[in-house]
């Protein structure tokens, strides 16, 4: 039989194992509570409707005289000084569009993004744009990984693109305008395009005097990743915007087409394209890239979506 002097020992050696017990459990239970999160995120930022529509493509005939008979029409979102510089706009540069009034919620968001019109064939009449977002994401078009901001005044026009029926809607993404009769136009349920933008740079930083006439676009310094891979002589890694248009549209696709379909000798919406002008203020762009896409900084619904 056990003595008070053995059993004295005893208790305490037990009394030490659940102490430590208790705080193993507590340090497991803290270290399962701790957020981690993804290292990066994207912004998706949304802009209330169209700034307009016209005959003029200020990045491609900078500064030329066109008309429906040279170029074709467009409709314009997020920088709203378009709507002030009428006949001049075709002549704007950085100085006259940067910081200059948005329809962005992101009100840093002053860059100009543009796309054909889409129209009924028969009529010629513009299908309302119901919705435009503009996604910065990873350089590789994932929600996950770097993405440096664009430099100041970059000029870009996208043309690999496809199209669906909404987000909701099970049609898979397709080059062509498909059959959305299906669709009942609610948000998510209506026609729309998608645009994605080159996202490897080679470093040469844009330079466009006043003076430039012509196609002023930095294309040639820029190129698409391939297999997640920024390709020889692109090595930066910049962020890769995606242009996401919602029309109030949801028939057969039979009856539409979009304005640069016929002077591209295409039809069926597959000539889609779309510009981006980097008018952004461009400490606002920086900073969104870094807490929205890069995770280095806090991340806001106002500035991130």
């Amino acid at each position: 039989m056990p003595t008070a002097a053995t059993t004295a020992p005893r208790r305490r050696h037990r009394a030490l194992a659940a102490g430590w017990l208790a705080t193993l459990l507590a340090c497991a239970s803290a270290l399962v509570m701790v957020p981690t999160g993804p290292a990066s995120a994207m912004a998706k930022i949304q802009c209330k409707q169209t700034t307009g529509t016209g005959y003029i493509d200020p990045i491609v005939h900078h500064d030329q005289a066109i008309s429906s008979a040279t170029t074709h029409l467009h409709q314009f979102f997020g920088n709203n000084a378009w709507l002030a510089l009428g006949s001049y706009a075709n002549r704007a540069n950085y100085a006259n569009l940067a910081g200059r009034g948005t329809n962005c919620l992101n009100t840093a968001d002053t860059a100009g993004y543009w796309s054909p019109a889409l129209r009924y064939t028969a009529t010629g009449s513009v299908i309302p744009a119901v919705g435009f977002w503009a996604y910065y994401r990873a350089f590789d078009g994932s929600n996950n990984g770097p993405g440096m901001a664009f430099p100041a005044d970059t000029r870009l026009v996208a043309t690999v693109h496809n199209w669906t029926c909404g987000q909701f809607e099970r049609q898979a993404p397709v080059p062509n305008i498909p059959d959305c009769h299906r669709a009942d136009g609610r948000p998510g349920h209506t026609l729309t395009a998608h645009i994605d933008f080159p996202s490897c740079w080679n470093g040469v930083r844009p330079y466009h005097p006043s003076t430039q006439v012509g196609d002023t676009r930095d294309n040639r310094n820029y190129a698409y990743p391939v297999k997640g891979v920024c390709p020889a002589g692109f090595p930066y890694k910049m962020v890769q915007l995606r242009e996401t248009i919602a029309y109030a549209y949801h028939g057969y696709g039979t009856d539409v087409q979009l304005s640069s379909d016929p002077m591209m000798g295409m039809t069926d919406g597959m000539s889609m394209h779309a510009d981006f002008w980097n008018t952004w203020v461009q400490t606002g762009l920086v900073s969104m890239v870094a807490n929205c896409v890069n995770g280095t900084g806090t991340r806001t619904k106002a500035q991130c979506g």
